[in-house]
């Protein structure tokens, strides 16, 4: 697994990390697809048999977390998630609920930092 994502921890989390943001951005500019059109855009001519297993790797990964789905035709579109709002149901990137967390528990560690450093406040 080191020879697709990198040598050491800190690079295989940025390679994925990388990977992932690469996708979702496709995907946003995109909306839908294909798995070999995604491989043109992401492969590289020096070292197409590692970009290969990395593309399925990475895509497999996202399958399971749940943020991609793949279709029988091998077109590849975000999980979506309906969610009611004032307006009725929305369709909603779940990537962006994710993004929308993640922000969420940064400030949570803002906070919890600052109130050990100045707990009177």
């Amino acid at each position: 697994m080191a020879l697709i994502w990198g040598d050491t921890e800190d690079t295989q989390n940025a390679s994925k990390q990388s990977f992932e943001e690469s996708i979702e951005r496709i995907l946003k500019e995109k909306g839908i697809i294909s798995l070999d059109e995604l491989m043109g855009l992401i492969s590289h001519d020096n070292n197409l048999l590692t970009d290969y297993q990395r593309i399925l790797k990475g895509i497999d990964k996202l399958i399971e977390d749940g943020k991609i789905i793949i279709d029988h035709e091998k077109n590849i579109r975000m999980t979506t998630l309906s969610v009611l709002g004032t307006d009725g149901l929305n369709e909603l990137p779940i990537w962006d609920l994710i993004h929308k967390e993640e922000d969420v528990e940064l400030k949570k560690e803002i906070i919890r930092r600052y109130n050990q450093i100045n707990p009177l406040l």
